[in-house]
């Protein structure tokens, strides 16, 4: 299957290990969601997170669990809020909340790869000083 744009995200599994899972990186959704079938592997019971319903890309509503769990997104860890979504295919998704506001994200569609530069990297500004000269023309 095409899983691009795409991120591997590192998850603990609650005993001190990591695994990875790759996330379609959708700038439309607002939080980071998984099936609810994966909260098993993370240690944890999804119902015992915050109830939460979300809609989906038919607009029709899902319900699900938001929790906030540590993952590693390249060399960072960062705290990233969740829903675990209590639908059997619901998509892995990397949405913009905890993600956007630390990190520039880039899509190069015709390599089919993305990158996430830390925000306040020397490769970001160069990336900023690019997009001031393209706004201002």
């Amino acid at each position: 299957f095409d899983l691009f744009p795409a991120a591997e995200v590192k998850f603990s599994n609650g005993q001190g290990e990591w695994f990875s899972l790759f996330l379609v990186i959708d700038s439309g959704a607002a939080i980071s969601a998984l099936p609810k079938s994966d909260a098993g592997a993370f240690g944890i019971a999804a119902e015992k997170g915050t109830p939460i319903t979300v809609s989906g890309i038919d607009s029709k509503p899902i319900s699900g669990w938001q929790h906030k769990l540590l993952v590693r997104l390249g060399t960072e860890a960062i705290q990233l809020p969740l829903v675990f979504l209590d639908h059997e295919r619901a998509p892995r998704i990397l949405g913009r909340e905890g993600i956007f506001e630390r990190f520039m994200v880039i899509f190069e569609e015709k390599k089919r790869r993305s990158g996430f530069l830390k925000d306040a990297s020397a490769e970001a500004r160069r990336v900023q000083k690019v997009l001031d000269t393209i706004s201002t023309e």
